[in-house]
């Protein structure tokens, strides 16, 4: 990346090297390739080496393909910064990425283990994995049934954080679901999340390549601590939050100038949306048991009624009001296990990137004031060059600052161009989990709400032929139609079904249908309650001739006592 400051070298004088002369001083420059860069002894020796031989000048750090110049001949004659290398260039810095096709981890959850205290079964189970592996740092290829607790996991994302800031480090999901704890959805769904986690861990190459994946998955059963110590962490606690208040510097590269904009975006969108699906779940919530009320006082008028068949009406409709009620619970629960925990963790992602980005705001700024501060240097060496009578030491000592100085501003250079470089790649890479992800979540919550509501109106259907027959004028349906002979009714209600493997009554549209989807759909977990009459099940629906035993797979419903709850 070329210098985000410009230096401009003295017009007036002839050389730009302080301590060189003027035939030794043409077109000097130096040139150190980023490969070679190995130890702080060699850079300083290369660079003591390159002041002796007078090529300290006075221009600032270019880029040229791999290589990092010290030239007086980088800029233009109108000052401007040389133009910035392709991305084909700047990938070449990332050597994990070229050796991504060598190495292979393939890691599989298989089970999750909740034990101990309540809040230690919800904040921290334990994860059972095998792991399958060709990279070096393991002592094996083979792991078989691996457990570690969500502690120990957050202990690593955490490390990774700060240990590799030229990646976007995916999120932790949560280690429970608004389904519940005790619940075999909020198994399954855990399960689902840790092992997408795994899979986005498992593509990124420089975390593959990170020794501490082979010291976490090797540790035992909750003793893990990161061993490696990280040599520069990103600014933390006050400092970050004031430099966080300064303009971000002048980011030559577009597409993540523009990202970081985006993602808090999406960011601060998806915490809005949490917000209102939880006002919209708790209104919900209170109408639910509104319903419920409503149907238990139904219940209470069929023991003051004297007719038998306006008796059976009113106990009929209150317990159908209060199975509707319960799936309403189901419904406020159901949403917010599959759309708010979905955009949940878009929150915990979006803001990871978005500090990652901030990262790099800091190695930026970090750049310019090791730029500034290599001018100020040379303009000292400059000055004492100037003097008539020079002392050594200070010879000495200007030449240290000097080359430290250069040193540091061009190990910032090389930082920055690689964060810069890997995080265009994994830009691409996040955008599309996110619109993959959010696709999932939004068909879920649509499948499941439809799946329900279908559900609810079945419940509403049973109460039909209790509405029409509740006296012998056609009951509460007739509404001034000819008067049909209660056989006549009978027969009706029990051919009706707005829901039937030809299609829904209430469209034009044909459409097959399987008998066991309108299975599903038709049977509850109240059907049982519902038959009952005077304590004696019936063993078959009048509505639609099927047997009201609930056999739906308990994997594909709620339970309503504990969604209700």
């Amino acid at each position: 990346m070329a210098s985000a400051v410009p230096y401009y070298s003295y017009e007036d004088d002839e050389e730009d090297n302080p301590f060189a002369s003027a035939a030794s001083n043409q077109n000097a420059s130096v040139v150190i390739n980023a490969a070679t860069v190995v130890s702080e002894d060699s850079q300083a020796d290369a660079a003591a080496d390159t002041v002796d031989g007078s090529a300290v000048g006075g221009g600032s750090v270019g880029v040229v393909g791999s290589d990092l110049t010290v030239s007086s001949s980088s800029r233009t004659s109108e000052g401007e910064p040389p133009a910035t290398q392709s991305l084909e260039d700047d990938t070449k810095l990332i050597t994990e990425r070229e050796q991504a096709s060598k190495f292979k981890i393939l890691v599989k959850v298989v089970a999750l283990e909740r034990t101990g205290s309540l809040s230690n079964k919800r904040e921290n189970p334990t994860v059972v994995f095998h792991c399958s592996t060709t990279l070096p740092t393991f002592h094996k290829q083979q792991y078989k049934g691996v457990k570690k607790t969500m502690d120990e996991f957050r202990r690593y994302v955490a490390y990774l954080n700060k240990g590799i800031t030229e990646s976007f480090i995916p999120s932790l999901p949560k280690p429970y679901t608004n389904y519940g704890i005790n619940n075999q959805e909020d198994y399954d769904k855990t399960v689902k999340n840790l092992q997408g986690w795994f899979d986005r861990v498992v593509r990124d190459p420089l975390i593959l390549r990170n020794e501490e994946l082979a010291f976490f998955v090797e540790s035992d059963w909750n003793t893990y601590t990161p061993i490696k110590a990280v040599k520069n962490p990103p600014v933390s606690g006050l400092k970050r939050r004031t430099l966080k208040q300064l303009a971000p510097p002048y980011d030559q590269v577009a597409a993540l100038a523009e990202f970081r904009p985006l993602v808090k975006s999406v960011y601060l969108a998806s915490q809005a949306l949490q917000e209102r699906l939880v006002k919209i779940n708790k209104c919900r919530r209170l109408l639910t048991q509104e319903e419920s009320s409503m149907g238990a006082n139904f219940i209470g008028l069929a023991e003051v009624s004297d007719d038998a068949s306006v008796r059976r009406l009113y106990s009929r409709y209150g317990k159908v009001m209060t199975a509707v009620g319960d799936v309403g619970s189901i419904l406020a629960t159901m949403e917010l296990a599959t759309l708010y925990d979905g955009l949940d963790w878009v929150v915990a992602d979006a803001y990871n990137i978005k500090e990652s980005l901030t990262n790099r705001h800091f190695t930026m700024r970090e750049l310019i004031q090791a730029q500034q501060n290599s001018k100020t240097r040379q303009e000292s060496a400059r000055k004492l060059r100037n003097k008539r009578d020079i002392s050594p030491l200070k010879v000495d000592e200007a030449l240290r600052n000097l080359k430290l100085a250069t040193k540091t501003e061009q190990e910032l250079t090389l930082k920055l161009r690689r964060t810069t470089a890997n995080m265009l790649i994994e830009r691409n890479q996040w955008v599309k989990w996110y619109e993959s992800w959010m696709h999932q979540c939004v068909k879920e919550f649509v499948l499941k709400k439809i799946e329900y509501e279908r559900k609810k109106l079945a419940l509403l259907e049973r109460v039909r032929s209790d509405v029409r027959n509740a006296d012998s004028m056609g009951g509460l349906s007739r509404l001034g139609r000819d008067h049909k002979a209660i056989s006549e009714r009978v027969s009706d209600d029990v051919s009706f079904n707005s829901q039937s493997v030809d299609g829904d009554s209430w469209t034009g549209e044909t459409r097959n249908r399987g008998k066991q989807e309108i299975d599903e759909i038709r049977r509850t977990a109240f059907d049982k309650e519902l038959e009952e009459e005077g304590g004696e099940p019936r063993t078959g629906n009048a509505h639609n001739g099927l047997d009201v035993t609930d056999t739906t797979d308990p994997a594909k419903s709620l339970d309503a006592r504990h969604a209700a709850s």
